[in-house]
């Protein structure tokens, strides 16, 4: 515990003058009672603060349960049940619909009879699946063609440098040879 007091030496001059301990003292009490005041009223607060944060998501989590666990039911046209179960069970249900339904090879939701037994998830996969196969394809022939270019212009420099100096080296002999001893 940290305590910062002051002591107000005014006091200990004067007619009513107090001496130096009862002014340590009196200083002491102060700073002691204002920390405790401080600290209590934080921990305090923080406490409250807690057990109102954990009182207000038992609640959340007890109604949200009561409302999933509600029994509903849906009917049709004429009246007839089509669900009859709980909120959650609808949803489970309506997630089931839209992921596991037959599609054709476009992702549209098939119409009437098929063979292609293809559900939607299984449809988005394959597609992403392919994106993915067909981006790395694209990458690494791009790669296979930069160094195939590079190795045919270092080729087609060196064949030409090689002609180059074969001919002037030709060019050269031609000259030496023709040249006449003085």
């Amino acid at each position: 515990m940290e305590l910062k007091l002051i002591i107000e030496t005014d006091e200990l001059y004067g007619e009513d003058g107090l001496n130096f301990e009862s002014l340590l003292s009196e200083s002491f009490k102060r700073a002691i009672i204002k920390d405790c005041k401080d600290g209590l009223a934080s921990d305090k607060f923080k406490e409250f603060s807690q057990l109102a944060s954990d009182t207000i998501i038992a609640d959340i989590k007890l109604r949200m349960e009561n409302f999933l666990n509600e029994e509903i039911a849906l009917t049709g046209r004429y009246g007839e049940k089509m669900f009859v179960g709980s909120i959650e069970d609808l949803i489970k249900q309506r997630f089931d619909d839209v992921l596991l339904r037959p599609v054709d090879g476009s992702g549209k939701t098939l119409q009437g009879c098929t063979s292609a037994g293809k559900t939607w998830i299984e449809w988005s996969i394959e597609q992403n699946l392919e994106a993915v196969l067909k981006r790395h394809i694209k990458t690494a022939s791009d790669k296979i063609l930069k160094e195939v270019e590079k190795r045919i212009a270092e080729q087609l420099k060196e064949i030409m440098d090689n002609g180059i100096k074969e001919r002037v080296g030709r060019a050269f002999a031609d000259i030496l040879s023709e040249r006449k001893p003085l």
